[in-house]
């Protein structure tokens, strides 16, 4: 690929992580003209990085960071800031307790740094509480921060990275009065048999009560299984469908205050809740079926 290609490519995925545009609009920000727009994102859109829809009859292209959660786009400045975050995160992790930090402890870490400090960052809640759209890797670079914010890091590093995983979870969970991720961490902690019908059928209840209301007929659904078949019986479908299905809305909704301005969250996540929604109710029905199967 020669240097100009590159750069109009990089231009156009530059100008697209900000918002999506029109390829005039392409044009205008990338100072090309407008067949070369066209003719660049096409191949943008080949190798799957931009995604064209018509939004109120105007061709508009929406950039796919493939390094992201649900290849969501993060503006330029808050990507950098957020990768010296997770360096210094992991230079002070390494500092005070000779370990690598994992990647439920930084996005803890970070959402903790974001809410102190009012950065704006995209971290919303996903299937284990708080979630940088930006993907950890670990190997990010850290560049100068404030003092102010290295502070912070360190500071919250500290009480975070001293905590397991699921100590982490469940202290956010308590600390943020998250009704139904305490309840879904309760319903994990249930033992495996059905002695405790009371507590079960409470924690369905809430389960209901606090999931998003776009999810209530297949919660519903799934706690009717589980009144049937026992938690036991269920608890994977649980764990592995229903959850990823109403942590996806959640996630949706809890970053609508970062895309609802510039980007359309609808064309990078219902397809993939359409999808979640559509296994969940799958296997909820394959279980009563097998059940019913047994006594006929």
């Amino acid at each position: 690929m020669s240097g100009k290609t590159q750069k109009i490519i990089t231009s156009i995925k530059d100008v697209l992580s900000d918002k999506p545009l029109s390829i005039s609009e392409i044009s205008e920000k990338a100072d090309i003209n407008w067949r070369t727009a066209e003719h660049y994102l096409r191949i943008l859109e080949k190798l799957g990085l931009v995604e064209e829809k018509s939004i109120k009859n105007t061709r508009t292209f929406f950039y796919k960071n493939k390094d992201n959660y649900f290849e969501l786009p993060i503006r330029e400045k808050h990507s950098k800031l957020i990768s010296s975050i997770y360096a210094n995160i992991k230079k002070t992790c390494l500092k005070l307790f000779d370990k690598e930090p994992t990647k439920t402890q930084v996005y803890k870490i970070i959402w903790k740094i974001d809410k102190e400090l009012k950065l704006g960052l995209p971290v919303g809640w996903y299937r284990y509480g708080p979630c940088c759209v930006q993907i950890y890797r670990g190997d990010e670079e850290a560049t100068k921060l404030d003092k102010n914010i290295i502070i912070v890091i360190e500071k919250i590093t500290k009480e975070y990275c001293f905590l397991d995983n699921m100590s982490l979870q469940k202290e956010i969970y308590t600390q943020e009065k998250n009704k139904l991720y305490l309840t879904k961490q309760g319903l994990l902690e249930l033992e495996n048999n059905f002695e405790n019908k009371e507590e079960l059928n409470m924690l369905l209840m809430d389960l209901i009560k606090y999931a998003p209301d776009e999810t209530t007929e297949t919660v519903t659904d799934f706690a009717r299984a589980t009144l049937l078949l026992g938690w036991e019986k269920t608890k994977a479908c649980f764990i592995d469908y229903l959850w990823k299905y109403i942590a996806m809305i959640v996630f949706k909704k809890s970053l609508v205050f970062y895309y609802g301005d510039f980007g359309n969250l609808d064309v990078y996540l219902n397809e993939k809740v359409e999808s979640a929604k559509k296994e969940s109710q799958v296997i909820i029905t394959d279980l009563v079926k097998s059940k019913l199967d047994k006594f006929r």
